[in-house]
């Protein structure tokens, strides 16, 4: 059976997106309608969260102060872990649903790019595990610099980490997608599309998504989604499947498609990132 590269699979279901008559979506529309309010609601993500601090910046941001900044970008359960860079085991000794590495580390400056602004240039690798899949969804080195000296002096500074870090890293990280913040679930199907309770996320048409868990949270699919239009709570998606391969079925857990990481270019103001490495099971 012929398989496609994702790229042609996605042009295809974009390709279906104008072909279609609108009856199977005038159908998902009176299922929504027909949704009771309190129905498919949204559960929140269990998330084992590590953040661990090098220990050449302790002395200007503590790990307590580092793991608070991470957790309040997450919109769920987390559960930190403070025993180095976990595993899959640790995921699953923790029920959680996705595992976030982020660790902290001075960022050194390049020759010949002096820091007249006095700031201490830091960043952070975060990674984000899919722990029923053991896929890494998600993978951004992101950039930090301290906010700029103040009157008081390197001392008071250096044991006041929250003046150094807090109002700069949290406007830094607000610009960053950490995480899909809940589990969508599948709550109608009328093929070829199905609805996903995204709980009132913004959404655009075309965006893509993947069912990669059934009810259960048993591994499935991956089943690839395309967003055609957004009802409220709820995103109408167009699923493509080859034949004989899994079908969406109600109660399927739905993430964002993972995208590629580009390969930035090397510069004096930006190196490329280190690849991810899928996480070890000690099982």
């Amino acid at each position: 059976m012929e398989t496609l590269p994702p790229a042609q699979k996605t042009a295809r279901l974009r390709r279906r997106l104008r072909t279609r008559s609108p009856a199977a979506a005038a159908a998902i529309l009176c299922a929504t309608l027909a949704l009771p309010s309190a129905a498919a609601r949204t559960a929140p993500l269990k998330i084992l969260l590590a953040a661990p601090v090098a220990p050449s910046v302790q002395t200007s941001m503590s790990e307590a102060l580092w793991q608070s900044l991470i957790a309040a970008r997450i919109d769920g359960q987390v559960v930190r872990f403070n025993r180095g860079l976990p595993n899959l085991d640790d995921c699953h000794k923790a029920s959680a649903d996705y595992l976030v590495t982020a660790p902290f580390e001075l960022r050194p400056r390049l020759p010949g790019m002096p820091n007249a602004s006095g700031r201490t240039a830091a960043r952070t690798h975060v990674v984000v595990t899919n722990c029923i899949t053991g896929d890494v969804i998600g993978d951004q080195v992101v950039n930090l610099e301290s906010d700029p000296p103040s009157t008081l002096s390197a001392g008071d500074i250096d044991s006041e980490p929250a003046i150094v870090w807090s109002k700069s890293v949290t406007a830094t990280l607000a610009r960053h997608a950490l995480i899909f913040p809940r589990f969508a679930r599948v709550v109608h199907v009328t093929p070829p599309f199905a609805l996903v309770d995204i709980g009132g996320l913004s959404v655009s048409d075309g965006e893509e998504f993947q069912v990669f868990a059934s009810a259960a949270r048993q591994k499935k699919g991956p089943i690839e989604l395309v967003a055609t239009q957004t009802m409220g709570r709820y995103v109408q998606v167009l699923y493509a499947t080859l034949s004989g391969g899994p079908l969406p079925a109600v109660g399927d857990l739905v993430e964002p498609a993972p995208k590629p990481t580009p390969v930035p270019a090397a510069s004096e103001s930006r190196q490329p990132a280190p690849p991810a490495t899928p996480l070890p099971s000690t099982s």
